[in-house]
């Protein structure tokens, strides 16, 4: 029995020495151990971090996609109504310059070209303003000639009425007042235009009259003044 008590005492020295042994040996794996443990709660942290930082771009992204839409359509609000009030304008000037001639001016003027695209690329509305500036008003006749000027295939070229597709009665015209010359021109696949010319020939009370306008400032929308039925009556 002393011996069995003896051997347990001398075992149980052992232990303290084996377990220090164990931990010196085992240190280095011990500290690996540890480092790993660190490294993936550093890494788990930095990616909820970041996943935290992206839904938050998200966010402010659609704030800024939501503001710059906003903008946007405030922007194209203003430049409407300014192309509103322009045109306002413009007519107001056209009208007075009919009801209060300030000259003496015989004849009819190319007041004012108006293009206008439609759903055809190649169809283009026109609407062409002439006036008679003389405070006679006598019942004037003639006609007008066109041209719009440009190119295709690199090539320069001049487009007539008949080319664009306009009848013979479309460029006369008969007026006291005012007069809209109104239609659509239809231009050739592939022509590029870049000017259009309105010109009324010298006659025995008509001087030489011409109105040069480069296709991109006659190109916008602009409301019909007057149509070709109201002209006519206020000619009769």
């Amino acid at each position: 029995m002393l011996t069995l008590n003896r051997k347990a005492c001398w075992l149980l020295g052992l232990l303290p020495g084996l377990l220090v042994g164990y931990v010196i040996g085992h240190r280095e794996e011990l500290a690996n151990s540890s480092i790993v443990d660190v490294q993936e709660r550093t890494l788990r942290l930095q990616s909820e971090g970041l996943t935290k930082l992206k839904q938050e771009l998200e966010v402010k992204n659609t704030q800024l996609t939501t503001q710059k839409i906003a903008f946007e359509q405030l922007q194209q609000m203003l430049k409407t109504q300014e192309s509103q009030l322009q045109e306002q304008k413009r007519q107001l000037a056209f009208f007075e310059r009919i009801m209060r001639p300030d000259g003496e001016q015989s004849g009819v003027v190319v007041d004012n070209l108006v293009l206008e695209t439609t759903s055809i690329p190649e169809r283009i509305h026109y609407r062409i303003a002439l006036t008679q500036p003389s405070r006679q008003r006598e019942l004037l006749r003639g006609q007008v000639d066109i041209r719009v000027e440009g190119s295709k295939e690199g090539k320069p070229l001049t487009l007539s009425p008949r080319s664009l597709g306009m009848k013979e009665g479309e460029v006369r015209y008969a007026l006291r007042y005012f007069q809209m010359l109104e239609g659509v021109w239809t231009l050739p696949t592939g022509f590029t235009p870049d000017k259009v010319m309105v010109r009324i020939a010298k006659g025995a009370t008509q001087p030489e009259q011409e109105l040069s306008v480069n296709w991109s400032e006659a190109l916008r929308p602009l409301p019909v003044v007057a149509s070709s039925a109201d002209s006519g009556g206020a000619n009769r």
